[in-house]
């Protein structure tokens, strides 16, 4: 199987990096699979920002669409990997519908659909997809893939009616790369870390439950600090609430980080934690790559039973799943007053990471979905 993974941001951006360039690399230690990776970001765009792929024009999308058309006729007997429904599947739909490019897997990963990085201009989006409706763009990426693969229980639901070959894979982390801290080393004070790219309304919500559990339950935590690493269009407004509302809260911003950072940053942690407010579809369905790179590094995890994170974390054997925002106070206050609880926890933690989301583990299991599809079959 020669296979070419299609991913719309480049490495910094989690999708990408886990589901495209890792995901690749997995399968590419099998002996009959050779991989690659066309980055519209990496590959096609180095000088733009990653942000600058969601806010380009349609002359640039169109731009990049050329440039990826003239590489993809070169894969004509190449399964290609369309990783999300953007404007960066258009070339390679484009080519299936003409028979030059008949075998491709869509992957989903988000419930994208709302927030849906397709061509401003109607005429774009049914020149390439045959409609100017995301709902039915998605759908037809899904229906007309020989498979699709899925990162989440929900996003399964989601697909099935357009799809019935169907794999659920979550995102999944490189269990190489994080690794827990020596149990020898220790903070002076309980660190709790959230880190991510605050770029909407969403994911400020999901900061604002977190400052609110936390102001809840500061009088009765250990000595801790709060340490948020991320950046984004609302990074500036949650440090503004911060102050308004939340001053006294003990917390570290730190700018963002490279991905070749992370695992240093988990290293010098003690909890992750993973707050949603709401339980809405978009929600439901996404596999955050921060839960399992916590959890590899042998974290904690307080999160909110929402999605994933309740199908992934163990209740009080790997994590604390808090049904609500005064629940999520509680498992605060658990974790930083009880020592043991965070070292247990989190190592039951790394073994569940070892065990079902570490990257040998999932490229075997795409790698075995693949194999069903265009070999065995």
């Amino acid at each position: 199987m020669r296979i070419l993974f299609i991913g719309h941001n480049g490495y910094d951006y989690p999708h990408t990096r886990v589901r495209c360039y890792h995901f690749a690399k997995a399968l590419s230690t099998f002996p009959d699979v050779e991989t690659g990776v066309l980055s519209f970001r990496d590959d096609l765009a180095p000088h733009l920002a990653e942000a600058d792929i969601y806010s380009a024009s349609d002359r640039r999308k169109l731009t990049l669409t050329g440039k990826a058309l003239a590489r993809l006729l070169s894969y004509r007997d190449t399964i290609l990997y369309i990783q999300k429904a953007h404007f960066h599947a258009a070339a390679p739909f484009l080519l299936h519908r003409l028979g030059v490019c008949p075998n491709y897997i869509f992957d989903y990963d988000d419930y994208d659909i709302p927030l849906s990085n397709f061509f401003s201009r109607g005429i774009w989006n049914r020149l390439f997809f045959g409609t100017n409706q995301w709902d039915e763009i998605t759908y037809r990426l899904a229906g007309r893939a020989r498979g699709c693969v899925c990162a989440s229980h929900e996003l399964v639901n989601v697909l099935q009616p357009h799809n019935q070959n169907l794999a659920y894979i979550p995102t999944g982390v490189d269990q190489n790369a994080f690794t827990p801290r020596d149990a020898t080393i220790k903070n002076d004070k309980v660190v709790f870390l959230w880190n991510g790219l605050i770029w909407g309304k969403p994911i400020l919500d999901n900061l604002l439950l977190l400052f609110r559990a936390f102001d809840y339950a500061h009088n009765e935590m250990a000595p801790y600090q709060l340490r948020i690493i991320g950046g984004g269009d609302c990074w500036s407004d949650a440090q503004a609430i911060v102050a308004e509302r939340f001053s006294r809260l003990p917390i570290e911003w730190i700018a963002w980080a490279k991905p070749q950072e992370m695992p240093d940053h988990l290293r010098n942690a003690d909890v992750g934690l993973l707050p949603a407010a709401g339980d809405d579809l978009w929600l439901k369905c996404k596999s955050p790559t921060k839960l399992f790179e916590y959890m590899a590094s042998g974290l904690p995890v307080v999160a909110s039973a929402v999605g994933e994170a309740s199908h992934v974390i163990e209740h009080l054997e790997s994590g604390y799943c808090a049904k609500d925002e005064r629940d999520f106070s509680q498992g605060l206050i658990r974790m930083s007053n009880d020592e043991q609880v965070r070292r247990s926890f989190g190592e039951r933690a790394r073994t569940t990471i070892e065990d079902n989301y570490s990257l040998p583990v999932l490229g075997e299991n795409l790698y075995l979905f693949l194999k069903n599809i265009f070999i065995d079959r």
